[in-house]
C-alpha cells in the first residue's frame, strides 16, 4: 500500500500479473495390461515404445506391450503404464549348496511374486567361518555380512534374512543345521514363478494408482473385454471427472475392446448395462490401443471420425453396413477398411452415443477453469479481484473459440460461451465464490447431403 510522501520524489510499486499456467497437453494415455516383466501395480511413465520395452518386455509380449506399441504408432504423447498380474501359482525358490558333499544347506523363497529376477551371490565373509550374501533385484541391492549357520548366533543366516530381507525368506534344509556347514561361495539366480491371470482386484488397484496422475485424458485397458473391468474403468473416469475429495480433478475417457470373435448380437448386449459418456467400446477385437493412440494425437476438439489408424495392416473382421449401423445405434465405435483411406474410425462416439470430441472439449474446459481459479484462492474478497478472475476465464474461453473448439449458434443468437463470477451474501460469509459457465462445443459434421439439379436441354 502506497504511503503519502513528504519529500518530493518517486515511489515505484511492482504488481505481479497473475498468469495462468499452461494446461498439460492432451495426449497422455493411461494403459493397464499384462507383461512378462516390470513392476506390478505401479505406474511407470514412458515417452517412447523403446522405454516401454525396456521396462516391461523380457521374453514374450503381453497386452501392455502390444497395445502400447499400437498407441505409440498412432502418435501418443506419453503413456502411464501399469502392469497387472495375478498371484504366483507357486513361490519362486532356490537352494544354496555347501558342506562336505556340496549338498543343499539353505532354501531361499520369494515373499511376493517376482516382477524381476533376483541375482544371488555368496562369498566368504570378513571373519572366519562366515559368508557374505549380496542380493540384486533390478537397481536395488541388499547386502548381509558375516552370516553363519549357527542358530545360537545373532548373525544366523536364516534369522537375519527372515527378519531383514524385503524379498526373501530362508529356511535351513536340514532340521538341525550344522554350524560348520555354511553355504559355499556361489552365484545363482531366482526366476519369477508363473503368474495367474490378473483378477478384478488387480485392476481396481491399478485404477487407484492412476488417480494420482491428473494429466491423463484417456485410459485404455489393454486387450481386456471383461464387462466387469469395463464397468470399473467407467466408474473411475466418472469419479475423476467430478474431482470430489479425496480424488483430484482429472477428467478422462475410458477405452475398451469387444471380445475376440464376438458376435454383433453379443456386443449389443454389452451396451445394455454400459451406457456412458465416459467410455468408448471399440470393435472389432484388438484395435483399442490404436484408437487410444489416435485420440491422444488429435487436438482435444477434433473428432476421430473417418481418421485413419496406422501400424495395422488388417483387422480381425469387417462388419457389413447393416452391422455397422446396428453397432452405431447401440453406442459402439466400429473400425473398418475403406478403399483410398485405409483402416479408419467409422464414427467417434461413446457408449451413450455422444461424440468423443464433445466430451474432450468439456474436459478441457474443466481443466482450464480449475487451473485459473486456483491462482485466485485467497484473493477474491473484493469485487475487483472477482472481476479479474472473470476476465481470465473469459480470455481462456475466447482462446477456445479462436481454436474452433467452441462456436456460437448457427443463427448467432447464442454465444459460444457464458461466464459469471459472483458471491451471494451467504456465500461471502462462508468464503465461497461461485463460477457459472456454459460452452457450446463444436460437433463433428458427420453427414453431407448433396442436391443435384439435372437440367435437360
Amino acid at each position: 500500500m502506497a504511503r503519502d510522501r513528504v519529500v518530493p520524489g518517486v515511489q515505484v510499486e511492482v504488481i505481479k500479473e497473475i498468469v495462468p499456467q499452461q494446461l498439460y497437453p492432451s495426449g497422455v494415455v493411461g494403459m493397464i495390461g499384462t507383461a512378462d516383466s516390470g513392476p506390478i501395480g505401479k505406474q511407470v511413465t514412458v515417452t517412447s515404445f523403446q522405454e516401454l520395452k525396456q521396462t516391461f518386455l523380457r521374453e514374450s509380449a503381453g497386452s501392455l506391450i502390444k497395445d502400447g506399441k499400437a498407441a505409440f504408432q498412432n502418435g501418443v504423447f506419453q503413456v502411464v503404464a501399469i502392469r497387472v498380474a495375478g498371484t504366483a501359482d507357486k513361490a519362486s525358490s532356490v537352494a544354496l549348496t555347501g558342506g562336505r558333499k556340496n549338498r543343499d544347506e539353505v532354501r531361499l523363497t520369494s515373499k511376493n511374486p517376482l516382477d524381476e529376477p533376483i541375482e544371488i551371490k555368496v562369498m566368504k565373509g570378513a571373519t572366519e567361518n562366515t559368508v557374505r550374501i549380496e542380493l540384486l533385484k533390478g537397481k536395488e541391492r541388499e547386502e548381509y555380512e558375516n552370516l553363519d549357520m549357527n542358530p545360537a548366533n545373532t548373525l544366523y543366516l536364516v534369522g537375519v534374512l527372515n527378519q531383514s530381507s524385503k524379498w526373501l525368506t530362508a529356511e535351513s534344509i536340514p532340521t538341525e543345521p550344522n554350524p560348520d556347514f555354511n553355504p559355499a561361495p556361489q552365484e545363482t539366480r531366482m526366476e519369477g514363478a508363473a503368474l495367474l491371470p490378473p483378477s478384478i482386484e488387480s485392476y481396481e488397484k491399478a485404477l487407484e494408482a492412476l488417480e494420482l496422475e491428473t494429466a491423463i485424458d484417456v485410459v485404455c485397458v489393454c486387450e481386456n473385454s471383461d464387462p466387469k473391468v469395463h464397468a470399473l474403468v467407467d466408474a473411475h473416469c466418472k469419479n475423476m471427472s467430478l474431482g470430489t475429495e479425496p480424488r483430484p480433478l482429472g477428467p478422462r475417457i475410458g477405452v475398451g475392446t469387444v471380445g475376440r470373435n464376438e458376435s454383433v448380437e453379443d456386443i449389443v448386449k454389452r451396451t445394455e448395462t454400459l451406457a456412458s459418456d465416459r467410455f468408448v467400446l471399440v470393435a472389432p477385437y484388438g484395435v483399442a490401443g490404436l484408437v487410444a493412440g489416435l485420440l491422444s494425437k488429435l487436438n482435444y476438439f477434433e473428432s476421430p471420425t473417418f481418421k485413419a489408424l496406422t501400424g495395422i495392416a488388417d483387422i480381425e473382421r469387417r462388419y457389413t453396413p447393416s452391422e455397422q449401423m446396428k453397432l452405431l445405434e447401440n453406442g459402439v465405435l466400429p473400425i473398418d477398411a475403406v478403399r483410398g483411406r485405409g483402416i479408419i474410425v467409422v464414427k467417434g462416439i461413446t457408449t451413450i452415443k455422444e461424440q468423443i470430441s464433445v466430451m474432450r472439449i468439456a474436459d478441457h474446459t474443466m481443466r482450464g477453469v480449475k487451473s485459473i481459479s486456483e491462482l485466485f484462492i485467497g484473493n477474491l474478497n473484493n469485487e475487483r479481484n472477482r472481476s479479474a478472475l472473470r476476465e481470465r476465464l473469459t480470455e481462456f474461453m475466447i482462446g477456445m473459440e479462436k481454436e474452433g473448439a467452441i462456436v456460437p449458434s448457427v443463427d448467432n443468437t447464442k454465444p459460444s460461451f457464458l461466464v459469471d463470477v459472483y458471491s451471494s451474501q451467504s456465500d461471502f460469509a462462508k468464503g465461497i465464490v461461485r463460477i457459472d459457465s456454459a460452452v457450446r462445443p463444436v460437433r463433428a459434421m458427420d453427414y453431407i447431403y448433396a442436391t443435384i439439379n439435372v437440367q435437360a436441354f
